[in-house]
């Protein structure tokens, strides 16, 4: 009764996040402040809760992780706001926490194969900093060094996936992916918002954001049970 009982909890959380994470897009679209505020503090906190109860190991990286996306989700709402370098640099810290974390759960790690699996997506993001004006700037330099970071994360995933594909490595590459495209659209927002409508980014890099996280979640819960077993 009590493991139907915890499924039934878990399976209201996940709808829960998602639907809130629809109405961070709507809010997001018809610019009402206060949805937008409730919604991308809820997010993060229905996250926990979903870990919480899903997860025997309660491992302290899961939660800075979602610690951090809470500040960027809130220092992100304002295009404008002064704290916008804070928070790229806590992306930054967020990426490299997720990689240790990734790293901490595999169990096999040939570096061999994580390096060429990241070739392929250090080559996307150094054909998109090449023509968006290089190091031209700091906020040049920090998105570049998230791209870095995600690409390795992306070698990990990728090179896991090729040798094994089970539960475990095809949620972690999903996640990847989303977070690669998460990583495209801030290049795509960033140098040619001039051109496209930035209302267009925010939707996209929220559903990206909402799933990347949801997927990774999944990923440290699989990954977690079958230590277990």
């Amino acid at each position: 009764m009590l493991a139907k009982n915890t499924a039934n909890a878990v399976n209201i959380l996940i709808i829960s996040y998602f639907t809130i994470a629809l109405t961070e897009v709507v809010s997001e679209l018809v610019v009402y402040q206060p949805l937008i505020y409730f919604s991308r503090i809820a997010t993060p906190i229905l996250l926990i809760a979903l870990y919480r109860l899903n997860s025997e190991r309660q491992n302290p990286f899961f939660y800075l992780l979602v610690v951090l996306m809470l500040a960027t989700n809130i220092i992100f709402i304002d295009k404008e706001s002064p704290y916008l370098p804070i928070g790229t640099v806590i992306s930054i810290l967020q990426k490299l926490i997720m990689l240790v974390f990734i790293t901490q759960l595999m169990a096999e790690k040939k570096y061999l194969h994580v390096t060429l699996a990241a070739i392929p997506f250090l080559l996307i993001f150094f054909y998109l900093n090449s023509i968006t004006n290089g190091f031209a700037e700091l906020g040049s330099c920090t998105i570049f060094a998230q791209s870095v970071l995600v690409s390795i994360i992306g070698g990990f995933s990728l090179a896991g996936y090729l040798k094994n594909d089970n539960r475990q490595n095809s949620w972690l590459l999903i996640s990847t992916l989303l977070f690669v495209g998460l990583q495209f659209v801030t290049f795509i927002e960033r140098y040619y918002s001039s051109i496209i409508s930035v209302t267009v980014f925010t939707p996209i890099a929220l559903v990206l954001n909402a799933f990347g996280f949801f997927t990774f979640y999944k990923f440290v819960v699989a990954a977690e049970k079958k230590d277990k077993h």
